[in-house]
């Protein structure tokens, strides 16, 4: 055979197992929960997903550019959704950021911002992804409500989503401590009240 009629060699791309991309990505939020960064490995990651670590190889050149991915996807969580009202809007938001936390592609994000804090020097391009997620959604709620009249005051959107995510933080922080199972109920209910707070005076 010659040279020519050699198969050809199979460069870096997207893992070939159907599905193996998402659950990877996953398999990496899950071990930066239970590790963080300092005992994030890919190898760990391999072997939570199930693959080799060459199937990782194929696509991510390294842990950064993995856990990039793995935030991105995490960021898909929340989608712009036109309830037709400011605080319908913010509702959507609100329960998208609680589900957010109480699974582990939020703790994740929230293990990635300690860590990004904690450090001496910036960790990777992960960090820089993490910053962004929500922040077109929130802008696009107060867009809308503008548009419809409904706001009598003004407030930095921005503000409103750090209130969000304390709320949604310390709701599951207190859930995780005393290893309660949280209910479809107690989150709506809990989302709601938040809510309620947070437009009193601005709608």
């Amino acid at each position: 055979m010659t040279s020519s009629e050699e198969p050809p060699r199979r460069g870096r791309g997207r893992p070939r197992a159907p599905g193996a991309e998402e659950k990877i990505l996953q398999a990496a939020l899950e071990e930066y929960t239970e590790h963080g960064w300092a005992g994030f490995t890919m190898d760990g990651v391999a072997r939570r997903a199930g693959f080799g670590k060459s199937t990782l190889y194929l696509r991510w050149p390294d842990k950064d550019a993995l856990l990039t991915d793995a935030v991105r996807l995490r960021s898909r969580t929340v989608a712009q959704v036109d309830t037709g009202s400011f605080s319908g809007d913010l509702t959507a938001l609100a329960t998208a950021v609680f589900r957010e936390f109480t699974e582990p592609q939020g703790w994740a994000g929230f293990r990635m911002v300690i860590d990004s804090a904690s450090a001496s020097v910036p960790l990777g391009q992960f960090t820089r992804e993490v910053s962004g997620v929500h922040r077109d959604v929130i802008e696009g709620i107060f867009e809308r409500g503008r548009g419809r009249g409904e706001l009598l005051t003004e407030v930095e959107p921005l503000a409103l989503t750090d209130l969000i995510y304390g709320a949604a933080l310390f709701y599951t922080l207190g859930c995780r401590l005393d290893h309660a199972e949280i209910t479809d109920a107690e989150l709506t209910s809990r989302v709601d009240n938040v809510v309620s707070v947070l437009t009193r005076g601005l709608c």
